[in-house]
């Protein structure tokens, strides 16, 4: 004769088991949505990444739109090195922020106030257009284009030649 402890045993086991797949296959169900739809949007956020820096590339070019001097304005202006430096100055801001102003890089205003190199046509535009600002409006347009991006630098460090062992 069986022990009816062990059976009653068994009975409540195989309930148990039961009651456990029933719960459970309606979980993996929803375990199995959620993965497929965690999978979808993963793929949809670099996308989604590139168009928001397109956007904001396009704000701030609209924004230096706004900025930029006409081609009558650009006739007999003259733009030297320390007309750049006393603009920036009058304006308060640092180079980083006269370069954001102006569309370019921080070190581009560095080499234009020590006269490296000189402003092309559309950056002539911009400084001559910056012109008109005052300083509260230039931080209200830093302001409104919001936190600058760091740019990943193009070139790693320039090496100078290579020297060679004298023999």
């Amino acid at each position: 004769m069986p022990n009816i402890a062990a059976v009653l045993r068994e009975e409540i086991v195989r309930l148990a088991r039961k009651e456990l797949r029933a719960t459970i296959g309606s979980l993996r169900k929803r375990v199995a949505e959620l993965t497929r739809s965690n999978a979808a949007l993963k793929k949809k956020v670099p996308s989604i990444e590139r168009e928001v820096a397109r956007l904001s590339k396009e704000a701030e070019a609209r924004q230096i739109q706004v900025i930029r001097a006409g081609a009558k304005e650009l006739k007999g202006v003259r733009i030297g090195p320390r007309s750049i430096q006393a603009q920036r100055k009058r304006l308060k801001l640092t180079r980083e922020e006269f370069g954001k102003l102006a569309g370019v890089s921080a070190n581009t205003i560095y080499l234009w106030e020590i006269g490296e190199v000189s402003p092309r046509e559309k950056s002539r535009g911009v400084l001559v257009g910056l012109r008109r600002l005052r300083a509260r409006e230039a931080k209200k347009l830093l302001a409104a284009a919001g936190p600058g991006e760091n740019r990943p630098k193009a070139r790693g460090k320039r090496r100078s030649g290579r020297r060679r062992k004298k023999r």
